[in-house]
């Protein structure tokens, strides 16, 4: 299905390129050149960029067409500021001192939220799908379907395992891009991994289907880079590694998960980047109730985008986690409020349950800033920050 959708998105970009403008997007108008100072109405969603591939950014008042107020700039040419047909265009000059926009996000191909957690209605009814395959034109925002750079690749072949294939410690396995099945893909507990991945091992180019069991347990230092989940199973992926060790994960996507995306069982450290989640309950959870839970645990999440998942990360707080949280673009197809940074209370396993203590933003916990987050209209994010934990 999502290969069907992702022939469409691309049909749709092929067709959108020879008909309107290639350095904006379709129902766009252009505003300024690259280099030159731009005034828009309040919350207005700009393109930035040429050739069919763009950056969005929302913006309020006057601004620098450029890379550093877009956070990424497409080589090759002048770059253009455009906005919506309908947003009623803006002003320009050749001055290149003026202020951006206060909502800061990085390198996001999105547009920005403003700090305050209102709901930022686009100014634009017509965003279009760009050249690349993760984004496709729906009402009022940009739809994504992957991180743009890191599209999912159509699957080469599919492998049905016997039993989890372990990656060595130390070497790199590369799935050529094959889908690889194993069973169930329930939430049921205890299944097996599909993907043992031992300590300083890399997985890279693996697409795991729809028998997805529990993903892959990564038992050290681990290395996932172009790996992608078409239906998530117990989990996508399980950090098991001990105190010191780093699960880095890099340029894949998961997609229609029950609940968590990604486990922190081990101790250590979690990195996602360039990451496309969608349909799950979280995108990352520190263990809430092992045995012998405990931590500090650290998540970092950098360059990533998420469609329909109500919380990003849950830390327990009382063990000491910390999230850390740069350049998120939240991409929701309604208006329910995003949990960026869910704070807990765990506990050890056979100790009670853990409990959910507030949302927070710019705490010890919670290395996040409202304005690192980008919020695609209809999108919300819960903002009942206080300063430390708090009763939720």
């Amino acid at each position: 299905m999502f290969a069907k959708h992702l022939a469409l998105g691309v049909f749709a970009a092929a067709l959108a390129s020879t008909a309107f403008a290639a350095n904006r997007p379709a129902g766009f108008v252009t505003i300024a050149t690259e280099g030159k100072t731009a005034s828009v109405a309040t919350n207005t969603n700009v393109a930035f960029g040429r050739a069919d591939k763009f950056l969005y950014k929302s913006l309020s008042g006057s601004f620098v067409c450029n890379e550093a107020t877009f956070g990424g700039r497409t080589a090759g040419g002048v770059n253009e500021c455009s906005v919506a047909s309908s947003s009623g265009g803006g002003s320009s000059s050749s001055s290149s001192s003026s202020s951006s926009s206060s909502s800061s996000g990085t390198g996001s191909s999105s547009s920005s939220s403003s700090s305050s957690s209102s709901s930022s209605s686009s100014s634009s009814s017509s965003s279009s799908s760009s050249s690349s395959s993760s984004t496709s034109s729906s009402g009022s925002g940009v739809v994504y379907n992957a991180y743009p750079g890191c599209e999912m690749p159509t699957a080469t072949e599919t492998v049905q395992l016997g039993a989890t294939h372990v990656v060595p410690a130390g070497t790199t396995f590369d799935g050529g891009n094959k889908r690889y099945n194993l069973s169930g893909g329930s939430q049921s507990e205890g299944q097996p991994a599909v993907f043992d991945v031992e300590d300083g091992g890399t997985l890279k180019n693996v697409i795991i289907g729809t028998l997805a069991a529990d993903g892959i347990h990564c038992l050290g230092n681990c290395n996932l880079q172009n790996v992608w989940w078409e239906d998530i199973g117990e989990d996508a992926a399980t950090a098991l590694g001990p105190v010191g060790t780093k699960m880095n994960i890099t340029c894949g996507g998961a997609y229609k998960g029950s609940d968590k995306t990604f486990q922190f069982n081990g101790r250590g450290e979690l990195h996602i980047s360039k990451f496309f989640a969608s349909d799950a309950g979280k995108l990352a959870r520190t263990c809430g109730d092992c045995t012998g839970n405990g931590g500090p645990r650290k998540v970092f999440i950098t360059d990533v985008i998420t469609r329909n998942v109500p919380t990003i990360v849950g830390i327990n707080s009382n063990f000491g986690d910390v999230a850390t949280i740069r350049n998120l673009t939240v991409n929701n197809s309604s208006n329910s409020k995003t949990k960026i940074c869910q704070v807990y209370r765990g506990v050890v396993k056979g100790n009670g349950s853990t409990s959910a203590l507030g949302v927070e933003f710019g705490t010890p916990n919670c290395n996040v800033q409202q304005s690192d987050v980008t919020l695609i209209p209809p999108s919300m994010m819960n903002t009942a920050a206080c300063a430390g934990s708090c009763p939720y």
